[in-house]
This record gives C-alpha cells, sequence and structure tokens, in this order.
C-alpha cells in the first residue's frame, strides 16, 4: 500500500527484531516481534524466538534477556521468515529507527535466498519528531516516559512493537487535531 487513503482506513503492522548484535551483514535475529493493527485496534501479533545458528553474545543477552539456551531447538531464523513475511501482508509497516530493523529483515531474507518487501515504511523516530519536536530523546522508552504511556518490558520484541504501535497512535492523536490524516502525511 502506498500513500492514498486515509490513515483510520490503512492496516499497519509494527514490528521489532532482537538481535545478537547491531550488523545485519553478520549478525542474526533471535526474536520476531509484531502487532498487526488499524488505528484504535489490535487485530493480531506475531511472536516468535528463533535459533541463530550460533551462541548469543553475553552482550546482546544482556539486552534483551535472551539467551543461547532460550533459543535451543527454537525453529531457524529461515524457518521463521516466511511465517513472519506472511503476517506483513502488504500492511504499511512501522518500526521504531525503521532502518535498523528494515536492515535486518533485507539481510536475513537475503541470505535466505527470499525475496525482499516492498511494504511502506514509516519510522516512528521521524514521526515523533514531527509531532512532539524539541523532546531531549527520541528513544522509544524515553518517548514511553516522557508521553506517560504504559510501560512493557523493553528489548522484547513483540513488547516494543507494542510500544512502537502506541506511540503511532499517539502521534497520529497529536497531528490530526483537524481530523482524520491522510496517509501522505505521516509517511516519513
Amino acid at each position: 500500500m502506498t500513500g492514498g487513503g486515509t490513515v483510520s482506513e490503512a492496516t499497519f503492522v509494527a514490528f521489532d527484531f532482537e538481535t545478537t548484535g547491531l550488523y545485519p551483514a553478520r549478525n542474526r535475529i533471535v526474536e520476531f516481534g509484531a502487532v498487526r493493527f488499524r488505528v484504535g485496534s489490535e487485530t493480531a501479533t506475531f511472536s516468535e524466538l528463533a535459533d541463530p545458528g550460533s551462541p548469543i553474545p553475553e552482550d546482546a543477552a544482556r539486552v534483551s534477556g535472551i539467551t543461547t539456551q532460550m533459543v535451543a531447538g527454537k525453529a531457524t531464523v529461515e524457518e521463521v521468515l516466511p511465517r513472519f513475511v506472511e503476517f506483513l501482508g502488504d500492511a504499511i509497516l512501522i518500526a521504531h529507527n525503521a532502518e535498523f530493523d528494515m536492515g535486518f529483515l533485507r539481510a536475513e531474507l537475503e541470505r535466505a535466498s527470499l525475496p525482499t518487501v516492498s511494504n511502506t515504511v514509516i519510522d516512528t523516530v521521524r514521526l515523533a519528531q514531527r509531532a512532539f519536536p524539541g523532546k531531549k530523546s527520541y528513544a522509544l522508552q524515553n518517548l514511553v516516559e516522557q508521553l506517560g504511556m504504559p510501560q512493557n518490558t523493553a528489548h522484547r520484541a513483540l513488547d516494543d512493537a507494542r510500544q512502537c504501535m502506541r506511540l503511532f497512535e499517539r502521534c497520529v492523536d497529536a497531528m490530526s487535531f483537524m481530523g482524520d490524516l491522510e496517509l501522505s502525511e505521516v509517511l516519513t
């Protein structure tokens, strides 16, 4: 879906990954989390741990709480990817610092010899900068706190995806004082 229509008519998927590190070319996804929604209504979730095929480094485990033992025997990243892409469908994708998550998704799809996704993507960092200018930090957990949103378990994929969905909705609320927004108004 592209920029036609209004925000209230669109289907979105907010998503997040937990990874073994910061570099898509050499690190792997260990947890997939996503929330399918229309503004004001969560309709489905996706949450799966994946075995990256190598031990999870201690520093990555410290951030997410996901250990090598937790992913032992789980589906491989290559096995989870088709289910995740099917869940995304043709929805507009939303991620906080979308370049990071999209970089991992593209790298994993390429490693698995699967086609890349062509969905429209909205970055809630950029959207929050427009909706709430002048914040000291646009990190997801800082925005959650600053905007008085309910807090979840930070650095777990489904919880962060749900926070991203809530942040998107909060941005839309802040930007829609004149009624429903055109999709083109939230595309970053």
